[in-house]
């Protein structure tokens, strides 16, 4: 919480670079945090030398508190003990702008406090090995439980995404197992391949997220129903046979979603969609 809390943690100090104002014409941000309360219009301009000097006594903070974590821990066990960080990085360098900034310093000082820093890997070849836990579900989400992606307010997305996504693996089942001869490599095909990426852009977690919490939530349904009907229109064009047809949707359709360029349809294994026909 001390590094990712927007209430709490380090990025909301008032002398970091205030990642929501930004100057339209310029598209630069020019202003800090200043306050949690603070209009944009009122922001204070961004100052680098405050904002360094606010790295440097995160910095001390987070080692001053992981030290004293791993002493009371110590002590509680009766051994060693391990503090493991995990972060989530698009914190660092984009909704922190000096995030990154303060993680190579705390690299460097977390050893110069006589604090090793290593992998998972390294900490489990240490020794560091506990007793097999068993974990509930849980999420990151609002209340740590599934809600935000799967509760009342998004059941509509919820029933949409299970249709979309049995949509979409039929469809590509279907055509699979149509070209696929023995002896023979299976050949790209840019059908199937929009066909998952239209369903994958249907049911990414962002819609239900911005709909949970309110945030444009008439864009994000928009969004999952557009892609949603690119998937429906691509299969049925594939179900009904009309080949020339479902190529000239999957490339019409891909002009506007061409992302995720790698992704291929023959990657699917067997078992997922139901093996060839």
């Amino acid at each position: 919480y001390r590094v990712w809390s927007p209430k709490s943690g380090y990025p909301g100090d008032g002398a970091y670079r205030d990642f929501h104002t930004y100057d339209h014409d310029t598209g630069l941000k020019p202003a800090r945090v200043t306050g949690r309360t603070v209009d944009s219009k009122d922001k204070a301009p961004y100052d680098p030398a405050l904002a360094a000097a606010a790295i440097d006594r995160h910095v001390a903070d987070f080692v001053d508190t992981v030290k004293a974590r791993m002493r009371s821990e110590s002590e509680r066990i009766g051994r060693p003990a391990l503090v493991v960080a995990a972060f989530d990085t698009e914190l660092f360098g984009h909704w922190w702008f000096e995030g990154p900034q303060w993680l190579e310093k705390v690299l460097r000082a977390l050893p110069e406090a006589g604090i090793p820093v290593g992998t998972l890997a390294d900490a489990r070849a240490a020794g560091f090995v506990g007793e097999p836990v068993d974990l509930t579900d849980s999420s990151w989400g609002s209340g740590k439980d599934w809600r935000v992606w799967a509760g009342d307010q998004v059941a509509d997305l919820v029933q949409l995404n299970t249709e979309v996504v049995q949509t979409a693996l039929d469809a590509v089942d279907k055509a699979r197992g149509a070209h696929r001869a023995p002896g023979r490599p299976e050949l790209r095909d840019r059908v199937n391949d929009q066909i998952l990426r239209e369903a994958i852009m249907t049911v990414q977690s962002d819609w239900a997220f911005m709909v949970s919490k309110d945030s444009a939530a008439g864009y994000a349904r928009d969004r999952a129903h557009l892609h949603a009907h690119a998937t429906r229109e691509i299969a049925g064009a594939v179900a009904a046979g009309q080949h020339d047809r479902a190529r000239r949707l999957a490339d019409g359709w891909n002009q506007a979603d061409g992302l995720f360029p790698s992704l291929d349809a023959r990657r699917l294994p067997d078992d997922v969609i139901g093996g060839p026909a």
